[in-house]
């Protein structure tokens, strides 16, 4: 699942590249939601844009941590726990593939719509709609564990 997810990262990438300029604008629903070609050097919001040397360093651990972990537990950890190491991989090896062979990260989704106290919200793309929602899932699976509500955080023992 992996592999496809970062497969669909990767072809709606070169699918707008290869289809839009650089300075078009296709206007999926117009105000709200734009298909805008951008670039990113940096990381989120472009943060870090002048360093492009460490954010490939840290890409490449990242990559090769969350690789371990869930090659090491993803036959005895919860599924939210794969489905959200599953997320972030994808997300963080999307963007590392970019970085790597094109030379920053292509960016294509953008939501137009002003939104209260943050403005124009960044051009954003799938992978980094795998890492908010892979964040996201694992913020409320922890939220529900403590109230109670949910399996214990570790791997479960009856699973081993």
């Amino acid at each position: 699942m992996v592999l496809l997810g970062i497969g669909i990262d990767l072809c709606s990438k070169w699918y707008v590249f290869a289809r839009l300029g650089k300075a078009e604008v296709y206007k999926l629903i117009p105000e709200v939601l734009h298909v805008t070609p951008a670039q990113n050097t940096g990381v989120a919001f472009s943060w870090l844009k002048d360093w492009p040397g460490l954010i490939l360093c840290v890409s490449f651990v990242a990559v090769g941590v969350l690789t371990w972990i869930y090659a090491a537990h993803w036959r005895k950890a919860r599924a939210l726990t794969i489905v959200v190491l599953g997320l972030l991989l994808v997300g963080a090896a999307g963007n590392l593939v970019d970085r790597v062979f094109v030379g920053h990260v292509r960016d294509f989704i953008d939501f137009v719509p002003h939104i209260p106290l943050i403005g124009h919200w960044a051009v954003f793309n799938v992978a980094d709609m795998c890492i908010t929602v892979g964040v996201a899932l694992y913020v409320l699976g922890e939220i529900v564990a403590a109230r109670g509500g949910g399996h214990e955080s570790a791997p479960s023992a009856s699973r081993r």
